[in-house]
């Protein structure tokens, strides 16, 4: 390492391993429906209209909200979820390719890896 800067590399959990981490700030990609530690952050394991009504995310569309003190306080954890797989995968891409504010309490909806917007509550 020189510059002090380095990488760990990836870090994939499994939902159900959770707890090991649970003191990191999280990114937890996949719906409720599929994923404990997404429903843990929407309050359940919420599938189709379920999802939509705790979400405000319907078909064709994703979700990236920022969840603070989750798991652990003063840490953040980002739900990257869509209502289908393929959902999901253009969250995902949107994540990594745009610039996405993750403070607490941020949500995005998306639509397209290219499209999304803030939502204001």
């Amino acid at each position: 390492m020189t510059g002090g800067t380095g990488s760990i590399g990836d870090v994939l959990v499994k939902d159900s391993e959770v707890s090991s981490v649970s003191s990191k700030n999280l990114i937890v990609v996949g719906g409720s429906c599929i994923n404990s530690a997404a429903a843990t952050l929407v309050g359940g394991a919420k599938c189709t209209s379920d999802w939509t009504t705790a979400t405000g995310v319907g078909s064709g569309e994703f979700l990236i909200q920022s969840f603070g003190d989750a798991y652990s306080t003063g840490k953040i954890a980002l739900l990257v979820a869509g209502y289908e797989a393929a959902d999901t995968i253009n969250a995902v891409t949107y994540l990594r390719t745009k610039d996405v504010d993750t403070t607490a309490g941020k949500k995005y909806k998306g639509t397209d890896q290219y499209t999304a917007s803030l939502v204001v509550e």
